[in-house]
């Protein structure tokens, strides 16, 4: 049996790292190499970082898998999923996997689709973008705790609108590239519906699962997450195989 591929992780806007310390252990655990990307896009750079440069993070991460000889699966969360879906662009042996992600059609960017500001979570400061903490508790935590909503709500960083501004210029679905999505069902930030119809964009080759979590499983079910990721892998490796 070949060995496991290796994850780079391409999260979503504003939630900071230590919110995936969690996940990113259990799937070593469960025999995966795996990278939290530090996105620029969230840093405190200036000029605030561009859509590129997230996109370069990524790729950076993925090139040292593939010198090691890896398979790559790229997992990307919300609004990770256009530059973690354009990081994927020149290798080979990658895949893509969306977790209530946006993925979004060359050309487009997520400000063009409604996914982007104005949106009454966010409030835009300057050339960043800050949540408003009270509204997560319906829209990203709605499966978690109070305990768990408060505790995180503090754990946030403001990100660049330029994120949000950026133009995909790749779709991995339309070059070959195995892709997956993962439907959360309870998603209050990125409805069901939004998630089946850009799903729908992969085709009929792609990998679909669903989990009955909101818009953080991460969080709320690491250890489902892992189990589906998992699942996903083994099947969508063989594509690498064949």
């Amino acid at each position: 049996m070949s060995q496991k591929s290796a994850i780079v992780i391409a999260q979503g806007s504003f939630q900071n790292a230590s919110a995936w310390e969690q996940f990113v252990r259990k799937l070593r655990e469960a025999g995966f190499p795996t990278e939290h990307v530090k996105l620029p896009s969230m840093s405190t750079a200036t000029p605030a970082p561009r859509f590129s440069d997230d996109v370069a993070a990524i790729q950076s991460a993925i090139s040292r898998f593939r010198d090691a000889g890896r398979n790559v699966f790229v997992l990307c969360h919300s609004s990770g999923g256009v530059s973690g879906s354009n990081s994927v662009a020149g290798f080979d042996n990658v895949g893509v996997i969306f977790v209530s992600a946006f993925a979004i059609a060359k050309g487009k960017s997520m400000v063009e689709i409604g996914g982007g500001p104005p949106q009454p979570w966010m409030d835009i400061q300057g050339d960043r973008i800050i949540l408003r903490p009270e509204t997560l508790s319906r829209t990203a935590y709605n499966d978690l705790s109070e305990e768990d909503q408060s505790k995180w709500a503090k754990e946030l960083s403001p990100t660049s609108i330029a994120l949000f501004e950026g133009v995909s210029q790749y779709e991995p679905w339309s070059e070959g590239v195995p892709c997956a999505y993962v439907f959360c069902s309870e998603d209050n930030g990125l409805p069901p519906q939004r998630q089946q119809n850009m799903a729908a964009l992969l085709g009929p080759e792609s990998v679909t699962r669903t989990i009955k979590s909101g818009h953080s499983p991460f969080l709320s079910m690491p250890d489902k997450l892992v189990e589906t990721i998992a699942e996903i892998e083994g099947e969508l490796r063989q594509k690498f195989e064949a």
